[in-house]
């Protein structure tokens, strides 16, 4: 079974929480002189309460802002929106064993063999409650474009469950179907304007009609959910950097700006669940001459590979402030990075090191060190195995108490 989670119409809408609740349109108004030939002068996004004017994605912008002149107009920033992406998936990712988030505002979740679906389901809502800001739409179906379609017509925070995709998709518009403008005009002249009707006729004499994409519309019609899920994995590297207007010279403020960036990256490292198993520090620097044009700008580095993750802004400070407390550098520092170009499964997902064949006694070991170093011995305990086949740490195994009476660690 398939979770799909509508988030919102557009990821680039959810990059203002503070604009929920009313009209807004993502796309760029271009102002008057502009050249008519601009890749943004479309729709990219509108939110609810702008379609109910009839602003719908694609439309020419002029006429979405004649439809609806009260709508907040925004530039589109796919980066953001692509980083906003990347953040859903690594806060769904241990809650299901393949998920895909897209940025047209769905998130789907594969919980097929999930011991605790359910527990998955509510986990999700809450964690895309938190990210976005709004209650996601559920829907619950044997396959993505069914469960898409459910979520779509869910209440905000609620879930629509769909047992028999076939009937529950039969009475639904033949416009749900992805295909482009032309070929929906295309199945209205032949008069299948339902679901229910597209499944009635015969993939091969349909694929006449619109080509390969004929036959796959006539196999989601009819249920058989032939597109799967592109599983996201978590990135290898991440960075942070900061380019100062003028050269700092003083230590105090490259420490600052040190522990900052620290932040930072702890906090993208515990949506990941993920540590850094490798540090670089890079500092970018005027040379002497460069007043003159003479000598182009320069750059010194430090790195090096740690036996234990590193996730929490105190390690990664501690490491990197360190360093800069000891640097020499021959010039004013103009730019800063701290670049973590190698990852690994860290903090929540630590668990996954007991279960059998998860980790190699090596990684066993270094978790062990690592949590006797910073709690004490006594805080290590072997646990208890429970379900080892599910894919959510927390079911894997049971809790149980020391000889102390203290929980394990």
């Amino acid at each position: 079974m398939y979770v799909c989670c509508g988030l919102t119409n557009h990821l680039e809408l959810a990059r203002r929480p503070d604009l929920y609740g009313s009209p807004v349109v993502v796309g760029h108004p271009g102002g008057r002189g502009e050249s008519p030939i601009n890749k943004f002068e479309y729709v990219i996004a509108a939110s609810e309460e702008a379609l109910q004017f009839g602003v719908a994605p694609g439309m020419a912008l002029r006429q979405a802002e004649h439809l609806c002149p009260q709508a907040t107009f925004l530039p589109p920033d796919p980066d953001s929106a692509a980083h906003l992406r990347e953040l859903i998936s690594s806060a769904l990712y241990d809650l299901a064993p393949t998920v895909e988030v897209r940025v047209e505002g769905f998130a789907w979740l594969d919980v097929s063999g999930v011991v605790s679906a359910g527990e998955s389901i509510r986990e999700a809502r809450r964690r895309l409650r938190a990210a976005t800001g709004r209650e996601p739409r559920l829907g619950l179906a044997p396959g993505p474009f069914s469960a898409r379609l459910a979520a779509v017509r869910a209440r905000p925070g609620r879930l629509v469950q769909v047992d028999r995709a076939r009937t529950f998709l039969a009475p639904l518009s033949s416009h749900e179907l992805p295909l482009d403008a032309e070929q929906l005009e295309r199945l209205d002249l032949l008069g299948l304007r339902t679901l229910g009707a597209v499944a009635a006729i015969g993939p091969r004499e349909l694929e006449s009609q619109l080509g390969r994409a004929g036959r796959h519309a006539v196999l989601l019609a009819r249920g058989l959910e032939p597109d799967q899920l592109t599983p996201w994995r978590p990135p290898l590297f991440t960075s942070a950097h900061r380019q100062f207007e003028e050269p700092v010279e003083d230590r105090e403020a490259l420490l600052f700006v040190s522990r900052a960036l620290c932040g930072d990256l702890a906090e993208e490292l515990g949506l990941r669940g993920a540590g850094a198993k490798h540090v670089r520090v890079r500092l970018m620097f005027e040379s002497a001459g460069r007043a003159q044009g003479a000598l182009p700008s320069a750059a010194e580095q430090r790195e090096t590979i740690v036996r234990h993750p590193l996730s929490s802004a105190a390690e990664l400070f501690g490491l990197i402030g360190s360093w800069v407390k000891e640097w020499q550098p021959r010039a004013p520092i103009t730019e800063l990075w701290i670049e973590l170009p190698v990852l690994e499964g860290a903090g929540r997902r630590q668990l996954r090191l007991w279960a059998g064949g998860d980790g190699n006694s090596e990684e066993v070991t270094a978790a062990l060190e690592r949590l006797q170093e910073r709690w004490g011995d006594h805080v290590v305990h072997k646990p208890r195995p429970a379900l080892l086949s599910s894919p959510l740490p927390a079911q894997r195994f049971a809790s149980s108490l020391s000889p102390s009476g203290k929980g394990s660690g």
